[in-house]
């Protein structure tokens, strides 16, 4: 498997429209008045978009190895936002299960701290390497205006299908220089084309996943995994709004 497949097995976004029902449990690194996870992590808007990502976090878990095929990326996922409310939905990955009304802003906290998953922005080499790998994860979610169906509900907010796909696109600096190589993919929209167990005018929220470590650096280096690292997200929909995602996190011996 070449570096640059192994790459896009860790990029690959989940998404979902179903979610758990969220609790007042804010996440250990957060902020009670605002829906970011850690304060590392900065969110700009561009232009005046009608959805927004929330329950930010960073923190290590697994992702398992080459031999492996980073299997455990995928098996992490289903522990982060598990069944019955989330299952493997095909051209969603990780999908709608048990129908759940908003809102959605502390599944992942909840997920994090079910699965005793240690949260900040300093990480040590261990975190960073040999099947473990630093993690960004968030769900998107409509902002107040527009209502329809969609896996959760007959009537209630969405981001609407006519806005997707919301093209996802993203790099890993460190110390100023690239480090992983540079992805994009999209969103698609829950209106029965790239999804067809879905027809739906739209989702109530999906979820994005990445993680990166030191396997994915310079191709050819045997890569020390101390540094500054920076994480340059983007997601845009078709109106061509969006938001900017700059992620910073320290590995350390």
């Amino acid at each position: 498997m070449t570096r640059h497949r192994r790459w896009h097995i860790l990029v690959i976004a989940l998404l979902a429209s179903a979610g758990l029902i969220a609790s007042p449990a804010i996440a250990s690194a957060g902020h009670a008045d605002d829906d970011r996870g850690d304060s590392s992590i900065r969110l700009t808007p561009i232009g005046k978009p009608s959805w927004k990502p929330v329950d930010l976090h960073l923190f290590s878990a697994p992702i398992g190895t080459a031999e492996t095929g980073y299997a455990e990326f995928s098996v992490e996922q289903g522990l982060l936002l598990p069944p019955p409310n989330h299952v493997p939905v095909d051209g969603l990955g990780i999908g709608p299960g048990v129908a759940h009304k908003p809102p959605y802003n502390k599944e992942f906290c909840n997920g994090i701290r079910s699965l005793g998953l240690r949260e900040g922005s300093r990480f040590g080499a261990d975190e960073f390497s040999n099947g473990s790998g630093v993690w960004l994860v968030w769900m998107t979610v409509p902002r107040p205006g527009e209502r329809g169906s969609s896996p959760d509900f007959d009537r209630g907010p969405i981001i609407p299908n006519r806005l997707f796909p919301i093209a996802v696109s993203g790099s890993t600096f460190r110390g100023g220089q690239p480090f992983s190589t540079p992805f994009e993919f999209p969103v698609p929209p829950l209106d029965g084309s790239a999804v067809p167990q879905f027809d739906v005018d739209g989702h109530s929220h999906f979820p994005v996943f990445f993680a990166d470590n030191r396997d994915f650096g310079p191709q050819g280096v045997d890569t020390d995994p101390v540094g500054r690292y920076i994480w340059h997200m983007k997601m845009v929909d078709t109106s061509k709004q969006g938001w900017k995602i700059d992620a910073t996190f320290v590995v350390k011996n």
